[in-house]
């Protein structure tokens, strides 16, 4: 297939299928008033790390030679140009702020050191979130339509740390705002990394063509590189804590402690088993197939352990959150399905 041809391949009928059936189901619950704040909020994040860690793998595939990458590179580019995405997902969560983030209407008194209460003040907080929004799609674009994709990797990458670090403190860390950890962005960087490799791994896998046998070595070995790093910060993250003992570090991990023990639990041995089964050198299509499906397992149990015990107890799931995250994942999806038939394979024997 040339790639003018594959570039003109029209959109699969499924991809539609799934993503209007996820927007037709978002639609109906917002009109039944079953809608999820707090799920919306999970699947923002979902598919802001995924867009991140996208970028990053290609960012970094690029100036590293690209040898890993060319076996996954379509379905990263896929990933990270459903960035304009994000843009609607969080039209629900932009109307509803104070409900996501309660220091904003000031009901909830906090003492704040003078710089951290400046830069979590309601109008600079929005103006950095539409930077970001704005930011995501068109550096996605830049560095999955260069030609010279060296020289956008640089900038990308540039661009890209500070961005993704600075997002994940203001959408994810501040939700708690007592507690600031740059270890924190780091760790959370790490995981959307691991996530974006495991399901492009996945997915191309799902391809009728087979990858050269070094390519698979190529891409076990940065799997269990990103699985262990990823466990090696979350780990250090949490021995700094424990060893400081302060009480705000250590109240936000005694909130996901208790019930919520069993979540991390699963994401802990869906991680460890990943591990051991990519150990041995040289295994099959279907073993990384096997490894890369727990990975993601890992990333979607440790995220929602990550997001969800600040507002829930662990018994309180309901079908509106369930089926609120189902839509937007549809969505997503669909999206996804239909980026990745435009993009040509980049594997070269």
């Amino acid at each position: 297939m040339t790639a003018a041809t594959a570039l003109r391949t029209p959109r699969h009928p499924a991809s539609l299928a799934i993503g209007g059936g996820g927007a037709v189901l978002l639609l109906a619950l917002l009109g039944t008033g079953s809608f999820s704040l707090e799920g919306n909020y999970l699947a923002f994040i979902l598919v802001f790390g995924l867009v991140i860690g996208s970028l990053g793998l290609l960012t970094l595939g690029h100036l590293m030679g690209e040898e890993w990458l060319h076996p996954v590179r379509r379905e990263a580019e896929a990933a990270s140009l459903t960035a304009p995405l994000l843009l609607p997902v969080a039209v629900p969560l932009a109307l509803n702020l104070p409900a996501l983030f309660p220091w904003m209407d000031g009901g909830m008194r906090l003492d704040l050191p003078a710089l951290r209460d400046v830069y979590l003040s309601g109008p600079f907080f929005a103006g950095r979130g539409l930077i970001y929004l704005a930011g995501l799609p068109l550096l996605a674009y830049g560095v999955a339509q260069a030609r010279q994709v060296r020289r956008a990797s640089i900038v990308g990458l540039v661009v890209l740390v500070p961005l993704a670090m600075f997002a994940i403190l203001d959408w994810v860390l501040s939700r708690t705002p007592l507690w600031w950890s740059s270890l924190f962005s780091v760790s959370f960087l790490l995981s959307q990394l691991l996530a974006a490799l495991a399901l492009a791994i996945l997915v191309s896998l799902l391809r009728p063509e087979h990858h050269r046998r070094s390519r698979l070595i190529s891409l076990e070995r940065a799997l269990l590189t990103l699985a262990l790093l990823s466990l090696w910060s979350g780990f250090a993250e949490f021995l700094i804590v424990w060893f400081t003992d302060l009480p705000h570090e250590a109240a936000w991990y005694l909130s996901r402690a208790g019930n919520w023990l069993w979540l991390l639990g699963a994401a802990v041995a869906a991680l460890a088993l990943a591990v051991v089964i990519l150990v041995p050198p040289g295994i099959g299509r279907g073993i990384i197939g096997l490894g890369a499906a727990l990975l993601l397992l890992h990333h979607f149990a440790y995220m929602t352990w990550l997001l969800w015990p600040i507002t829930h107890a662990w018994d309180q799931w309901s079908w509106s959150d369930v089926t609120t995250v189902t839509g937007f994942a549809a969505l997503w999806a669909g999206c996804y399905g239909a980026l990745l038939t435009r993009r040509r394979t980049l594997d070269p024997p």
